[in-house]
């Protein structure tokens, strides 16, 4: 259907896009330096990115359709089960767990307009790699092999990997943002799906992506690793890039609106209130 493969190519220009920008974060040409990827040739640079991607994407792809299957064997006839014992969309539409939603994503809020460093990602990234120029710090094996094999195809895998590894905690409020997209995508898509199928007289076992596409996570790195092979050779460029106004708005935007989201629609599940039921009965109802 048309508006599935529109929502297919929106997602990726979205998602890719806001990974692009998110390699020209501070924290990620830190690490981007300590990858050597200058020493590596246009050849081994790109190879190792495809390879790298591809497995990511593989990886995404056998996860998100496990998830799928699980949740249709559960939740396919959704007339039929009032049999389960616990019911985990009962869970996640109690009030006790939109609360912890809302926390959370406020607590995001915050990290991202600077009101609170929890993590301390930069700063922790600094001390750690002063620590290792000195001597009071062994390099990981990671480190080891960058330095050891540099120029091969190998250390472009590993650098990739390392670039993953080593910004995790710089950007978690992105991680969280982006996954809990993912999350909602996959539960739109399938709840959605019975009621347009049942319309389209299709496959009632058919995820009909309407809201976004369920491989989010994979575009988000895809750019974000696009970005470190693309840029962080030239190190004038990606400071250049850096400098913008326009590179750390996009991502830092895109989280407070997403994060602004969660909370609303966390607010409004708490107090309309949205139960599991009241969800089911819209969705089965002729």
């Amino acid at each position: 259907m048309a508006y599935e493969y529109l929502t297919v190519v929106t997602s990726f220009i979205m998602f890719f896009m806001i990974g692009v920008t998110l390699s020209i974060h501070p924290a990620s040409i830190m690490v981007g330096t300590n990858t050597y990827i200058e020493s590596q040739s246009k050849w081994t640079r790109w190879n190792g990115y495809i390879i790298f991607i591809l497995l990511l994407f593989v990886m995404d792809l056998f996860l998100t359709n496990a998830e799928y299957l699980a949740f249709y064997d559960i939740y396919g006839n959704l007339m039929n089960i009032s049999h389960l014992n616990v019911d985990f969309m009962d869970i996640f539409f109690s009030e006790s767990f939109q609360i912890v939603v809302a926390v959370l994503f406020l607590l995001v809020v915050f990290q991202v307009l600077g009101l609170v460093d929890v993590a301390h990602g930069e700063r922790n990234l600094s001390f750690y790699y002063s620590q290792v120029e000195t001597g009071k710090k062994p390099p990981s094996w990671m480190e080891r092999y960058l330095e050891s094999e540099k120029g091969s195809l190998g250390a472009s895998i590993i650098g990739l990997l390392y670039m993953l590894w080593m910004t995790k905690r710089s950007m978690w409020t992105y991680i969280v943002c982006v996954v809990w997209f993912k999350v909602l995508a996959m539960l739109m898509n399938v709840l959605v799906s019975p009621v347009i199928n049942r319309i389209m007289h299709t496959n009632n076992e058919l995820a009909t992506h309407v809201i976004l596409d369920p491989y989010i996570i994979s575009y988000v790195l895809a750019g974000f690793l696009w970005g470190h092979v693309a840029l962080h050779h030239d190190l004038s460029k990606a400071y250049r890039l850096a400098k913008s106004v326009v590179i750390p708005l996009v991502p830092r935007l895109s989280v407070l609106v997403g994060a602004v989201l969660f909370i609303g629609l966390s607010l409004a599940i708490i107090f309309v209130p949205i139960t599991w039921d009241v969800v089911v009965d819209v969705l089965t109802s002729k």
